[in-house]
């Protein structure tokens, strides 16, 4: 029996196979990426005020040391890992609508953020990610 959500992980799985035949027949010389297949991803809310971007990324289930947040220019990549529970077979489940395993999200942004000074909390599945925009050094003058 078949289990619920099998056949969407293993359209993804063709997908990223394909993905990387292609990759190859391009670019070759840049061999086989070490890159991990990202199975789930993330619903996020941002918003922003004057000074922060407030994001809000539902992550239950996850662990606060399975999180790596990057801050780079003006992206933000969050990825990790969903790890099940207990052992998960063909014999015991009846239904898995939960996704496992690495999950990637990227965020691009209209300013620069300042990356050492994010604050990060996870607290009831809840990431909560508070960015500075950081301060360009440029001045408004004002035109008369």
């Amino acid at each position: 029996m078949p289990i619920k959500g099998e056949s969407l992980r293993e359209l993804m799985h063709l997908q990223r196979k394909i993905n990387g035949m292609f990759q190859e027949m391009l670019q070759p010389e840049a061999g086989q990426a070490t890159v991990p297949a990202y199975t789930w991803v993330p619903a996020t809310d941002v918003c922003e005020d004057d000074l922060h971007y407030h994001v809000e990324m539902e992550l239950p289930g996850v662990a606060i040391e399975d999180v790596t947040v990057l801050c780079q220019g003006e992206r933000l990549r969050v990825s990790g890992e969903r790890r099940p529970p207990r052992e998960l077979s063909r014999e015991n489940v009846q239904r898995v609508e939960r996704y496992f395993g690495p999950f990637l999200r990227e965020l691009a942004f209209p300013s620069p953020l300042d990356a050492d000074k994010v604050r990060a909390s996870l607290a009831d599945g809840l990431l909560i990610l508070i960015i500075p925009k950081k301060k360009t050094g440029r001045r408004r003058v004002p035109v008369r």
